[in-house]
């Protein structure tokens, strides 16, 4: 047995965990790359971005007052409001390969003004019986999210007159 003194035991126990967390990092890392490259999530608006008006379709108007939302008709409001925000600023999708054949007349348009950014950010949504599908015409790509995100993003209250 080495003979250390009590800070010298200290200090190889610290040095072996280190080792051992940066094998677990290392190897974590070679495990989950090559899934992450072809099934890439990708963000709607991007926690990053300040979202500060929303319109849905000419009917709903939402923008920010301070930290809090106001909309237009008032048929949402307070935290079932912010929620909805908070969504929108959360959400991400998957990447499609190939655009997908959809109704363009069924389509729900969003425009969405981003802080410092001169163009707003204008999306087509598609709820189709099992998901989401989502037009983003500035990147000109398709997104596809589970058909539950469609309830946090347009909540019924929004569309009550």
């Amino acid at each position: 047995m080495v003979k250390l003194s009590k800070t010298g035991w200290n200090n190889v126990i610290i040095f072996v965990v280190m080792g051992f967390i940066l094998l677990i990092n290392v190897t974590n890392k070679k495990i989950y790359s090559s899934d992450e490259s072809s099934n890439q999530d990708i963000a709607l608006v991007g926690t990053q971005n300040i979202i500060l008006t929303l319109n849905i379709n000419n009917i709903v108007a939402i923008e920010r007052i301070g930290r809090t939302w106001r909309a237009t008709p008032t048929s949402i409001s307070g935290q079932a409001l912010a929620q909805m925000m908070m969504s929108w600023q959360e959400s991400s999708g998957q990447g499609m390969a190939q655009a997908p054949e959809v109704d363009r007349q069924f389509s729900l348009d969003v425009l969405l003004d981003i802080a410092g950014k001169t163009q707003p950010l204008q999306l087509s949504f598609y709820a189709t019986e099992q998901q989401l599908l989502i037009f983003n015409h500035t990147s000109q790509q398709w997104l596809v999210m589970p058909i539950a995100m469609y309830g946090q993003l347009f909540p019924q209250e929004i569309f009550v007159n």
